[in-house]
Order: structure tokens, then sequence, then C-alpha cells
């Protein structure tokens, strides 16, 4: 692939339309019609004077065109979208060894053609003379079709448009801006469709917007967008189907200057090769910028950079909200090295509001700043050594939980009404401060809502601290977090009026001054249902404010205006239950669930129509018995546990049937199910039918005799007898 992009001998170039405008028609100037007044486009065109415009009725004109003058060439469809249009057309029809149109460069010269097809040429439209270079060139609403070489190319142009336009089946698709010692071309490439072209859009650009473009479909090496670009913008185009090459690339290419100062954003670069190709001629990366684009779906690579630098490739959709696979951690589509992809999107640019992840290559901050009111941040697991400060509403949660996710640092939130999750959905994290005076400080102000869950908070003064911050007219959710090894667990200053305050369900173990410090408070803070350390309660040598319980326990302090009463008699484990596919867990249901140490869990697992329990599969140490859909399991650490379900054929009973949808044999599962699972020694045999059947009913499937035999001396008798006793059976069960 890299030849062929190598071989790239013309530029593109692209300038705003605000910036490039046709030269007016003056009053004085002529409209010269074909086939009205001159019988040929060319004859039309020798006879116009600058500023004339030359209309060109429908048909076909099988001549070469040249344009020597300023002038404007319009044919039956000027004005209307090239791009999938229908209806009468203006065809020039060139020698396939010619151009269609020729424009001749001059100094001051303007040109506009609108309204065209130009088919079977080897070039559509080209600027074969090298100086002086022509002023403007624009070009609308052609149709550019089976060209042996350029499609549109304004080489020799200091300035040019080509919008709305069709090229189908060239080389090179549209194309402006020359080889040195000539400057580049300022361009604007806007809102066309290139199909089935080896380079879709190139060139040599400065200043320029490509931008809206749709480049597609072809089989073999080649570039949907490709050049050498000086502070332009490469944005909201689509570059799909090079199936061997690359959406985009970037390329040294005889003598011209390294591309510098490209923005490449809002692009969707999918079902090709290589999304974004960086080569390694691409010695520097100076001001090369590729965010918030769709890069998904490209079968070798997201994006490959070869260049001599790292490119900033952050802020992607790469097809999964894990992120980019390879050198990166997820499951979308895969990066090389030499890219910073972190932070990236979690779902499609533009989604509101818009999932954020990041891993440790990364900052969580920038995803912080970069993120809109209302937006999710997931961090993947990981050491994130960084100060966070959160001023709007967000969600801040890691991919896979505290255990493996770790803040060394603090985090401050300040929130004028606000709404802020941190460690939402049973995922938080680790925050070290590393004795620091905070692990997550707080100033809550004026309606706001903050939700602190799942996460471990240890090695600073306080772990939650609001001193010198505000706590008025707000709410505050303090759950199921561990917060240990601190000098105060929770320290609020002062708790105003209007606030509400729940601290529940929490380790606030070992915290050598206070497990909850409240300064003073015009509300009783709610502490209840948390685990200080010792069965007793906390200590503290005062009471309850509200039920008058005394904290004469042997756990963390805790301090006036807080209601402690009732405490958890142990620590709080988490369980983690789910289940695969066929069936599900009915007690104590699915999720994550918690509970004191020591406790007794019922376990039950119900499969669904056509499937069977098979086992609990993960942390099953503790459960009474693993081969039994119901069982329990003793809580004495954090678990996860999944109930794992099997096709719940009856394999010697199909095997006679001939099909496991026989109705027959529901009988045979519903005692199975009803009957034998819910006992041990009934699970233990319907797993010891179901190691030793298999060879059994291959052989019996292979043989009719057999087949009939077994069903009607073995199964059909079993069957009987359970419908005749069916009523005294399930009802025990």
């Amino acid at each position: 692939m890299k030849t062929i992009f190598a071989i790239l001998t013309v530029p593109v170039l692209v300038l705003g339309l605000g910036a490039v405008v046709p030269t007016p028609v003056s009053a004085g100037s002529t409209v010269i019609q074909v086939p009205g007044d001159y019988d040929t486009i060319q004859e039309a065109i020798d006879a116009a004077s600058d500023g004339d415009t030359v209309r060109v009725a429908a048909g076909t004109y099988e001549e070469n065109v040249v344009i020597d003058k300023s002038l404007t060439l319009e044919g039956a469809q000027a004005g209307v979208d090239a791009r999938g249009r229908s209806g009468a057309e203006t065809i020039i029809e060139a020698d396939d060894d010619a151009i269609g149109i020729s424009i001749i460069s001059a100094a001051g010269r303007v040109v506009v053609i609108d309204g065209l097809t130009v088919q079977n040429a080897l070039h559509a439209i080209s600027t074969p003379e090298p100086e002086p270079m022509a002023d403007i060139i624009i070009v609308r609403n052609l149709r550019a079709l089976n060209t042996g070489d350029f499609g549109i190319s304004l080489t020799f142009t200091k300035e040019t448009t080509v919008e709305y336009c069709y090229v189908e089946g060239a080389r090179i698709g549209i194309n402006a801006g020359a080889l040195e010692p000539f400057p580049p071309t300022v361009a604007t490439f806007r809102n066309n469709e290139v199909v089935n072209v080896r380079y879709g859009i190139t060139g040599y650009l400065v200043d320029s917007l490509i931008e809206g473009n749709l480049v597609r479909d072809f089989p073999d090496e080649g570039t949907g967008i490709s050049g050498q670009f000086l502070n332009t913008d490469i944005k909201n185009n689509t570059v799909t189907g090079y199936d061997d090459g690359a959406g985009i690339s970037f390329a040294w290419h005889y003598g011209r200057k390294l591309c510098e100062n490209v923005a490449v954003e809002g692009n969707t670069l999918t079902g090709n090769y290589i999304g974004l190709y960086v080569f390694d001629t691409q010695t520097e990366l100076t001001g090369i910028t590729v965010n918030f684009n769709n890069i998904s779906g490209n079968s070798r690579y997201g994006v490959w950079n070869e260049g001599g630098e790292t490119l900033d490739a952050t802020r992607n959709w790469w097809g999964h909200v894990s992120g980019p696979g390879r050198a990166g951690p997820g499951e979308g589509d895969r990066v090389s090295t030499k890219v910073l992809y972190s932070p990236w999107l979690g779902a499609e640019p533009g989604s509101e509001p818009m999932t954020w992840g990041v891993d440790p290559t990364g900052l969580i901050q920038e995803a912080i700043d970069k993120a809109a009111a209302g937006d999710t941040i997931i961090a993947a697991e990981g050491k994130y050594e960084e100060e966070l400060t959160i001023t709007r509403s967000l969600t801040l949660r890691s991919a896979h939980g505290e255990e493996v996710t770790a803040i060394v640092g603090s985090v401050s939130i300040e929130l004028e009404a606000g709404t802020v999750l941190f460690g939402a959905d049973k995922a938080g994290f680790t925050v070290d401060a590393d004795g620091g005076d905070f692990a997550i400080w707080l100033s809550i102000d004026n309606g706001s809502e903050l939700t602190i869950t799942d996460n471990s908070l240890t090695g600073a003064a306080a772990g939650i601290s609001t001193r010198d911050g505000l706590l008025h007219n707000g709410t505050i959710i303090i759950d199921y977090n561990e917060i240990h090894e601190n000098d105060y667990g929770i320290y609020l200053e002062s708790v105003q009026g209007g606030s509400t305050v729940l601290i529940n369900y929490n380790g606030l173990a070992q915290n050598e001054d206070f497990g909850v410090y409240v300064e003073s408070s015009a509300i009783v803070v709610d502490a209840t249902n948390n685990w200080w350390g010792h069965v007793g309660g906390p200590s503290g040598d005062l009471l309850d404010p509200v039920t008058s319980a005394p904290a004469d326990g042997a756990g963390s302090s805790v301090s006036e205006h807080v209601n402690f009463d009732p405490w958890l008699d142990g620590p709080l484990y988490r369980i983690k239950i789910s289940s695969t596919a066929g069936g599900s867990v009915t007690a104590p249901g699915e999720g994550d669930l918690f509970y004191t140490g020591g406790t007794v869990v019922r376990l039950g697992a119900e499969p669904e129509r056509g499937h069977r329990f098979d086992r609990w599969t993960g942390d099953v140490g503790t459960i009474a018995n693993a081969n039994a859909p119901i069982t329990t399991i003793t809580i004495d650490g954090d678990y996860s546990i999944t109930a794992a379900f099997r096709r719940g054929d009856c394999l010697i009973a199909t095997a006679a049937y001939g099909a496991d949808t026989a109705e027959d044999i529901d009988i045979l599962r519903e005692f199975r199910d009803t009957v034998l699972l819910p006992t041990s020694l009934g699970a233990e045999l319907v797993s010891l039918y179901y190691r030793a059947s298999p060879p059994m009913a291959g052989f019996i499937s292979q043989n009719e005799i057999i087949r009939t035999a077994v069903r009607v001396g073995f199964v059909d008798p079993i069957i009987v007898v359970l419908n005749w006793s069916h009523g005294s059976w399930s009802e025990g069960a």
C-alpha cells in the first residue's frame, strides 16, 4: 500500500466558501446560448468576452473544450446538486486521451463551471498551463464520469472551490495545488461525492477546508483523503469502503512542506483497511490533531502511526465503549504505538449525554474538562496519579471497581446547582490521598446533589472533608464506601440549614480520631447502619441525639449532631450475582447485593424452558452445594457468582424420540426441575446423568431399531408412571 500512496503526483486544495466568490456578471455582460447562438461550446467560448456566460442546453457535445478567459460555463443542471440528481444533462463527451475542459491559467482569471457532465475523458477538468496561476476557479454541480486519470484537477490555481459534485471512476478524484516551486492552493472542497477513485481528494493546500464529502468504495490500495495540508480543516467527511487502503493519510511528497496544523474532526472513517495512516515520511506532526471522529469498523487499524512523533488522536469513538484495541485497552478499532487515544468517546460523536473513557495513558481530569454537564466518565483499571477537580454535573466511575482502579491524589467537588455521582453503578475508586489533607473535598450549595458510593478512601487527614467549603441547601449521600486509615473518616465543618446528609452502610473502622465528626450543624446527620469497627458500635462517650443510645463501643469515634444508632454488627460485604443465557437467579435476585459478615443467603436459580441448571461458578467456596439450583452461600467476604445454564435436553429420551420438542419429554423435564434438582442427592444424580448420557444417546440415535426399543421399552413406561403420579410429586415439590 505504501508504494501506491507514494506515487501521488498532484495535490488538492480547499478554501472556505465565504473566501471564494465568483466575479459577478456586470450589467454589460452577455449570455451566449448553445446551440442557439453557436453550434458548439468551443465556438461560444471563442466568441465570448471576459465576464460573459456561456449557457449550454441539454444534449451530448463531442468536443474538447478550452477556456482561456474569465467566464461562466453553465449546463442544463446549473444550480442542481450533482449527487443523485436526474433529468436532462449537458454532456461533454471528450476523447478518451484528452481533457474534457481545459482551463488556461492566467493572472486575474476567474472561471465558474456549473451543472454539466463530463465523461470518458483522460481528465474531466484540468489546468494544464503552469503559470501564471489562475486567480479563482469554481466548479459546482458537475458530474465527472469514467475519466482515465483525473476527475477535477485544478492544479495551477490560487483559490478554488469544488462543491456539490459527483466524481466516479478515476485515478484521482478532486485535486488542487501543484508541486514546488509553486505555492499551495487555497481551497474549499465541500459536499462532494467521490466513488471508486483510487485517491479521492488530494492536493497541496493551505488555509483550506475539506468538509462534508463522501468518499467511498475503492477495492484496491488507495486513500480517500490525502496530500500535503497546511492550516487546513478536514471535518465532517465520510470515507468508507477502501478495502485495502486508508480513509485519510499523511505523507511527505516531492519536496512539498510536511503537513502541519491540520484538524481532523467530526469525520466518519469506517469500513476501510486502515482508518487513518501516517507514513514514516511524515517525520513531524506539528499541530496535527485527530479528535471527535467516528473511527470504527476498519479491518486492520483505526489509526496506524509510523510518523516521527506521537499523534493526538484523543476524544474519538473507536466502535466500543471500552476504547481502542491493540495498543489501547478496549475492544474497538486497533491503534498502533505513538498514538494518544485517552480520553476517548464512549459513544458516537454527537451523542448526548456523552460517555467518556479514559485509561492511565491519559488523565481523568482531561476528560472532566472536555465533558459537558450530565456526561459520564468511565476510567479503565489502573493507577491515576493526579488531582481532580469537578465543578459541573457529572458521573465519574471506574470500569472494574475500586479493587483495580486507584486515584493517587485527591478529588475536589464544588457544586452550584449541580449533580455528581462519584463511583456510581457499584464501580468506584480507591482514592489514596497519600498523606494529603483529604481524599475527597466538598463544597455543596444551591440545591446540589452529590452521591459518593462504593469507593475506598484512605491515607488522608480526612477521607471526606468540607473544611473551608460549603454544605448549604444541598444533599449528600455517602454509602457503601470503605473509609479507613485516615485521621478523620468524615469531617463536616458546618452543616447549614436546608441540607440533607445521609451516611449509611459504610465501613468507618480504623480511622485514628473519628469515624464521623460534625463540628457544627443545623440538622442531625443520619449516619445509621454503618460498621464502626466493633460489634458494640462507635465510641465517643455521648448519646445518640435521636435514640439516646450510648456511643460506648470500641469502634471509631463519633461526634455530636450524628444519629449513629442502629449500627451494623459486622463489616459489609458485596456479592455480585449474575446468570448465563438460559435462566435467571430468582433468589435473592441478580446484581450487587450487600450483607454483613456471617449472613447465610438462600440462592435459587430457575432455568428457562428448554434449558437446565448446570452449576454455580465463580467464588463458590462457601456455597453449600454448587451443583444444586437451590442452595445457600455464607457471606464472609466480597464474592462474584454466576448461575450457569445449558440446553436442557433429556439426552437419551431425545435420542429415542428423534427430537427434543416431543411433548412427552416435557414431563421428564418437569420431574427433573421440580423434584430432583432442588435436593443435593437429586442434583448429583442429574449431574451424573448428563456426564454419562451423551455417548449412549449418540449410539441410540444412529439406529432406528434401537431407538424404537428404548422408547417403547424404557422411556414410555417412565413417562406413563410420571403422568399417573404427577399430582402427588408436583404438589410435594
